[in-house]
């Protein structure tokens, strides 16, 4: 049958071949391979240190890089704006100097159709008195007829006529 405390207890020779066998391995690494080992990890440590270092590097660069295109944005905004506000003010004088062409031009329409008014005006009455002259001529041929008056006589009563007929459209 079995023997439970066999199998609960370890050999205690085979613990201590455990134990040599290990202790051999442990001095066979510290002669050998710690140091390889060590320095290996040192430069891992230092790769990840400089890749560390690059990414802090970087992550600057770009800050910069952010600020610097932040504050060209803001400049190229401000120069919109102002060549907006040029713009907008070169576009507000072009429209105040059509405005005052637009002015001036009717001011010189206005005064030209006064001066046509007045020319049609005197040319109306020119035709007016013209017309009537004729017509107080003939009235006067027609009543001259059967009268005989003295040439000179006829002549100073129409010049007085005419003076009175002036005089009074004046």
């Amino acid at each position: 049958m079995l023997d439970i405390a066999d199998k609960l207890f370890p050999n205690l020779l085979t613990l201590l071949a455990q134990l040599a066998a290990t202790g051999i391995l442990y001095l066979l690494y510290r002669k050998y391979l710690h140091q390889p080992v060590m320095d290996y990890l040192d430069r891992q440590a230092e790769d990840l240190n400089e890749a560390h270092h690059y990414a802090q590097q970087v992550e600057e660069e770009a800050q910069v890089k952010t600020q610097e295109l932040e504050l060209e944005h803001q400049k190229q905004v401000e120069r919109l704006k102002r060549t907006q506000e040029a713009m907008e003010a070169e576009a507000i004088r072009e429209r105040d100097k059509i405005i005052e062409q637009a002015e001036y031009e009717k001011e010189i329409m206005l005064e030209q159709a006064q001066n046509e008014i007045e020319i049609q005006r005197a040319e109306l009455i020119a035709e007016v008195e013209d017309y009537l002259l004729e017509v107080a001529l003939q009235l006067t041929e027609r009543t001259l007829e059967n009268y005989d008056y003295d040439e000179t006589e006829v002549y100073h009563s129409l010049e007085v006529e005419l003076e009175q007929m002036n005089n009074e459209t004046d």
